[in-house]
């Protein structure tokens, strides 16, 4: 199949967030599997300064947009395996931000915009065209909404497919963005399809509901967001598509995150040999000037700091970790000034006891998953999570609630890989810590634990599978409609 994939960040080229991992591996896994794919994002100022190689403009040309013509140059990746494409438009994409700036919606019309145009390039240059276009999240989300309408003529036939990672990030604005993405209202969002959204533009609900098919990162997220608690009211409009909703599970890259071969970690080790992750430990202990205890457990979190992961419930927690447990804290993460603070705070209070470290540290995260006895995710909803199966595959046994990703991939219990909890409390969580570390003092069981889920296959090869038969069903879609 032909599939251009559409999206904001792709990895490794540009990154915030695990949409840049699916993006950028995605893609790869299914051309692997004999499929002809494309990828197609915005060309940031900061893939310029970073001096990412291209070449271009290999096309030009203007996109309208209110009494405006912005300029679109579009450029090739030259060191990809997959063939990438940057489009260039200048009064979207100059500047240091990637998300977060006041004319996002403008910025991200012009995207999608310049995707149509991009297109129409490939099909009369290239000679090529797309069977699928797969577009992720609300900055993408106008591509299906156009090839659906404004472009039904030319590219009505294209099969699409939008992927939801994260249901509460909705690109919801003011009414007249509809003029601005130059698109007629239809009556199908504004008038209440969105269930709660009537009277906004909301560039996420378009995706959903112009979409042939619409996945999500998970299983289990996609029967969430159906229900009020989860659907940050876009459930109604969930629940009328339901038949067009899956979930697939994301996967991660097992060449590059593999203990036996990662170059950030101090000692390599394996499911068959697990040895050396005591040496991981003592370093990391040592690194982040906490005690070199082995019989001390050591808990990490790699996160950002926001109140989705369910940090109030650490810091709630970590008093009674500090004191009725002999465990050691390892924390990785950067978000909220506030939380910041508040384990900071922690910190200082217990040197010897918890360690935190702030920012973006690709390779303190590495030491940290090898490093770790136990890997802790108490997230108040978490679409997928990848954290859990780096964990898993590092032999950093899963502390997780059970919501979303977590749920599909975390299980307890006699053949369980780790240990959950549902309720989203501090009483819950340090339970379930505490039932961990019971069976963390029986080396054993700990053992037989661990090595289960180091032996899990967690790769993209079976997702991309999954994506391809959702491929068809959208491909099939069209010729019933």
């Amino acid at each position: 199949m032909r599939i251009l994939f559409v999206a904001a960040e792709v990895a490794p080229l540009v990154k915030t967030g695990g949409l840049a991992d699916v993006a950028g591996a995605l893609p790869q896994a299914l051309r692997q599997a004999g499929h002809d794919v494309r990828v197609v994002l915005p060309r940031y100022r900061t893939l310029r300064e970073n001096g990412v190689p291209a070449v271009g403009p290999i096309a030009a040309t203007f996109l309208p947009i209110e009494e405006r013509a912005e300029e679109l140059r579009v450029w090739r990746a030259t060191e990809r395996e997959t063939p990438t494409y940057f489009l260039d438009i200048p009064a979207a994409f100059e500047r240091e931000a990637i998300y977060g700036e006041s004319d996002d919606h403008r910025r991200f019309i012009l995207f999608c915009r310049g995707v149509m145009a991009f297109m129409q390039h490939l099909r009369e240059v290239d000679k090529w065209q797309p069977d699928v276009v797969h577009s992720h999240d609300w900055h993408s989300a106008l591509v299906p909404n156009y090839i659906k309408t404004n472009y039904a003529y030319t590219f009505g036939h294209i099969a699409t497919v939008f992927t939801i990672h994260n249901l509460a990030y909705q690109g919801q604005v003011t009414p007249n963005t509809l003029t601005l993405a130059g698109l007629s209202g239809g009556g199908l969002i504004e008038d209440g399809l969105g269930n709660g959204v009537a009277g906004t533009f909301n560039f996420m609900a378009r995706g959903i509901a112009f979409s042939d098919e619409v996945s999500t990162v998970s299983p289990t997220y996609a029967a969430e967001i159906m229900t009020a608690e989860y659907g940050e009211r876009l459930n109604g409009l969930l629940l009328r598509r339901r038949n067009r909703v899956s979930g697939i599970l994301n996967g991660i890259d097992t060449t590059v995150l593999d203990p036996a071969t990662d170059p950030n970690i101090v000692a390599h080790y394996s499911a068959e040999d697990p040895s050396a992750k005591a040496r991981c430990k003592e370093e990391l202990q040592r690194e982040l000037r906490l005690p070199v205890a082995p019989s001390a457990p050591l808990l990490g979190i790699v996160s950002r700091l926001v109140e989705q992961k369910g940090l109030d419930l650490l810091d709630r927690i970590i008093p009674w970790l500090v004191g009725k447990t002999d465990a050691q804290l390892a924390v990785l993460g950067s978000g909220h000034r506030t939380l910041q603070a508040v384990f900071r705070q922690h910190a200082r209070a217990h040197p010897d006891r918890v360690a935190v470290r702030f920012g973006f540290d690709a390779a303190l995260a590495q030491r940290i998953y090898s490093g770790s006895d136990a890997f802790l995710m108490p997230s108040r909803f978490e679409p997928c999570g990848l954290g859990q199966m780096i964990a898993l595959r590092y032999g950093s046994v899963p502390i997780v609630r059970a919501t979303g990703g977590l749920s599909d991939t975390v299980h307890e219990g006699l053949h369980g890989n780790g240990f959950r909890f549902h309720p989203h409390d501090a009483r819950h969580f340090a339970e379930t810590i505490e039932r961990a570390l019971r069976v963390y003092r029986d080396p054993k069981s700990w053992a037989l634990v661990r090595e289960r889920g180091m032996r899990e296959d967690n790769s993209w090869a079976h997702a991309a599978q999954q994506y391809v038969q959702l491929y068809q069903r959208a491909v099939a879609s069209i010729g019933r409609a």
